[in-house]
Order: structure tokens, then sequence, then C-alpha cells
């Protein structure tokens, strides 16, 4: 298999991991792998590469605030992007996250290069503004296949590609312990994610301090970095919250903190498939989930393999946080049984999914990117 893969950074994320996953099982299996960033490459990837994977920076995330440097831009990364999968001749593309699969698709216009495009989050929640919303509406009828996490999100999406729709879920491998990770206090409630809005890390606060009280041991240690640190840190200081919480910003080694935890927090308001939530039931915690939209639901049942509750409820959140702090056999059972995600959403069989879509995709070379 010749296959490229292209984002807009490999810095982290979500997004980031998955494709460092899926080159590296190519390369490891002989394939051609070329990984191409919209980075200028002053920063490697977050995540390790395999020594087989060609990573090729294409130095494309330069904006102007001018309507028309900022088209003499574009243009520039159409022709940056077309050369770079040219010079790759891959059998097919694989684009991550909206708009670099727009400027994906007008750049390989013609070409005959199938190109696949996969949504990274629920698109029904993540605002990327109307011109950009307009333009995936116009162009993603033009891909090979459009590809997302879960079935809710494929049920959203159907109306861009025509049908042309597959649901494939993220991966789930359990993270390795690297010995980098920062000493956590114990008994510790984890979660990990950026510092924004979706994460709804404000409501976590609110249901953990409403329920420390009773749990005087316990601790809160969120893993993330961005723009509402501020904030967090001014709550996080608050009432029933002093000393109690500790923000570690971006960690590395995250299967140290995972190995390190006793419960795992997700709070999100919306999702495209959740990896850190999987990682952390790949490690056998016990997690306590919003049943937001965008995957959530379709990873966790109820009571089983981890508990859910109504998203924005902090009551309802403070009350599933209360029973797992408070009961050692419960955390043992749902940890126990969170640990079968790595079955049920393992490499060699998502991988498997991906390459019988691209088989189907490279196929078609008439009309568009078909």
């Amino acid at each position: 298999m010749n296959i490229a893969l292209l984002t807009t950074t490999l810095e982290g994320g979500g997004a980031a991991r998955v494709l460092a996953h899926m080159a590296n099982f190519w390369a490891a299996a002989g394939g051609k792998v070329t990984l191409l960033s919209f980075e200028d490459g002053s920063r490697p990837s977050f995540y390790p590469l395999d020594e087989r994977v060609r990573v090729r920076y294409l130095a494309l995330n330069r904006y102007s605030p001018h309507i028309f440097a900022s088209l003499a831009n574009n243009w520039r990364r159409f022709a940056s992007i077309r050369r770079a999968v040219r010079a790759a001749r891959p059998e097919a593309v694989i684009s991550f996250i909206d708009t670099a699969n727009v400027r994906t698709l007008i750049a390989l216009l013609g070409t005959g290069i199938p190109v696949l495009v996969s949504e990274r989050v629920h698109p029904r929640f993540e605002d990327i503004g109307w011109l950009w919303a307009l333009l995936r509406r116009l162009t993603y009828p033009l891909a090979s296949r459009l590809v997302v996490q879960t079935a809710e999100i494929a049920a959203h999406c159907k109306a861009w590609s025509l049908g042309r729709v597959a649901v494939i879920p993220n991966p789930v491998l359990p993270m390795p312990v690297r010995g980098g990770a920062p000493l956590l206090p114990r008994p510790c409630l984890l979660a990990v994610g950026r510092l924004y809005p979706q994460k709804d890390y404000g409501l976590l606060l609110r249901a953990f301090a409403a329920t420390a009280g009773q749990h005087p041991g316990w601790s809160l240690c969120i893993a993330g970095e961005g723009p509402l640190r501020p904030q967090l840190e001014a709550a996080a200081a608050g009432p029933g919250l002093a000393g109690r919480v500790r923000l570690l910003g971006q960690v590395a080694d995250m299967g140290g903190l995972l190995d390190q935890a006793d419960a795992y927090a997700l709070t999100s308001t919306y999702e495209g498939f959740p990896n850190a939530l999987c990682e952390a039931m790949a490690a056998g915690l016990p997690c306590v989930s919003t049943d937001c939209p965008g995957g959530p639901s379709e990873i966790v049942r109820h009571n089983e393999n981890g508990l859910l509750v109504p998203a924005g409820d902090a009551e309802a959140l403070a009350g599933a946080l209360s029973r797992v702090m408070g009961d050692a056999a419960l955390r043992e059972r749902l940890g126990a049984r969170a640990a079968e995600v790595c079955q049920r959403f393992s490499l060699g069989r998502i991988m498997a999914q991906w390459e019988d879509v691209v088989a189907q995709c490279a196929g078609k070379r008439t009309g568009g990117h078909r």
C-alpha cells in the first residue's frame, strides 16, 4: 500500500494521535506512508513515528487578516498540497480535520487520486465559520468517502456526501508508561484534554466541589493545556477545592498518569470519538462520562464498564463521582470491564476497516475524487 496522510498539526491532540497510529501500522506492515502536515517542522511530532514514515512539512499555517493576501495564501496552499501529494504518488489520500479536508479536495481536483476525508469531532457542535461550512458542503460530495467515528455523526453528515459515509471508530491501545509523568496525589480522579469550552471542566470542578467533602482523601488532576487555564486556576482556588485540584499542563507520559490514577472523568459537551476516555478504560480505570453527542454512549455501557450521566448536569455528575470515589468494589468491577475496549477497538480490527474502505475507493477513479 502507498498512502498519503494529511493533517493540520502533529503537535498533539486526538487527530494527530490516530494518524500516528495509522502511519506506524502501515509502515510496519511494509507500506509506503507519507505523512503531510501543514506545520513548518520547527517542532517534531508529539507522538512517536516509525522511522519508515516519511514526514513532509508544508509550512501552510500562515494567516493574513487581509482578504486579498488570504486568498493568495490559499492558492499557494492548494499548489503546495497538490505538489506534495503528486510527488508521493499515493494510491489514496486520507485527510483529517475539516478545513484541511476542504483544501485537500480543492487542491487535488482533476488528479484522479482518491481522497478520503475524516471529521474528527461532531460537526453539528463545532463552529468553523459560515464560509468554511459552505465550502465543506460544496466540496465533501467530491470526496471518495467521508469517514466518521460514530453512527450518530454519520447520520448527521449523510447529506454532505451523497450517502458515501463510513463509520470507523478510533483504535484503542494501552498507553505505554514512559517514566516521565508527574507524581499524582493518591487517590486521584483524573481528566485529560485541552482546556477548551468543549471539555466543560467548569462542570467537573463544580461537581467535584459538591462531593469533595464526603471524600476528603481524593484529589482532582487535569492534564491538558489551553486558553481557559486562568479561569480554571481561579475556580480551583475556590471554596471546597483549594489544595484539592492540580492542573498538570500537557503531559507526554500519558501512560504514566493513567497508571497512577484511581478513576477517570470526561465531562465534554460533545466529542468525535473520545480517545482519552478509551485510553483510560484500556488502562482499567473506572470511568464517569457525560452522555454527550459524538461517542461516549457507543463506548460506555452504563453500569457495566463505566457510568454515564447527562451532559451539563452537575448534580448527576457529582452523584456518579461520589459513587465511584466511595466504593472500591465498584471501581474494581467497572475497571475490569472497561479494559475490554482494547479488544472491541483493537488496532488490527480498526485498520482492517480502513484498508477495506481505501481498497473500495482506489478502484473508483472517475469524476472528482471517486
